[in-house]
């Protein structure tokens, strides 16, 4: 007798127990669904892979709140619209930043001293050691050690898909830790990528 195919709300219900091969088989199962979808949108590959990247980081941190019916399509539809929007507004207001900047020339921009860097990175690398074990060496081995998503997979016995996510949801834990040491997040993703590549 063949096993029976496990439904959305199967995986779902599993998911929001802490099981995290139910949310690996969502993935799976809508990533490319949610990526094309964004795609169409924003026409750029790159960039449409960091907000797929995004919405199932956060399906996965706000996995007790899904509310969804037979299928996770529809919240994953709306969402994925959503984001697209969001991210259209952000180069709108990108461009007329740009364009006030252009015509402002006593722009002044605070520099960030020594003591923010280090104590920011002080931060930041309390933050790894408190991360689960797989997510803090699939980071450490992926930044620190510039090893490839299948050198690390094998070397910690992990689905390649596992390491991804782990190193997505570890950068995402430093993004919040930076936002919350910076008052004005103006230039988050420059400092957080800074600090990485120099570590």
């Amino acid at each position: 007798m063949s096993e029976r195919l496990l439904t959305d709300q199967d995986l779902i219900s599993s998911m929001k127990s802490g099981d995290h091969k139910a949310f690996e088989e969502l993935y799976g199962r809508y990533w490319p669904e949610v990526y094309t979808m964004i795609y169409r949108r924003i026409g750029d590959r790159e960039i449409t892979k960091d907000i797929v990247q995004d919405i199932f980081i956060n399906l996965w941190r706000y996995r007790d709140r899904i509310i969804a019916e037979r299928s996770l399509a529809p919240w994953l539809n709306v969402i994925a619209k959503k984001q697209a929007i969001s991210w259209y507004r952000k180069q709108v207001a990108g461009r007329q930043r740009d364009q006030l900047y252009q015509e402002n020339e006593a722009i002044v921009v605070p520099p960030t001293t020594a003591l923010e860097t280090k104590e920011l990175q002080d931060l930041l690398d309390r933050e790894i050691d408190q991360m689960p074990v797989n997510m803090k060496l699939s980071f450490r081995l992926s930044r620190y050690e510039n090893k490839s998503i299948k050198e690390i997979a094998a070397e910690l016995s992990l689905s390649e898909q596992t390491v991804r996510n782990n190193i997505s949801m570890a950068l995402e834990r430093l993004r919040l830790q930076t936002r919350k040491f910076y008052a004005e997040p103006a230039n988050l993703a420059v400092v957080i990528v800074v600090l990485l590549i120099n570590t």
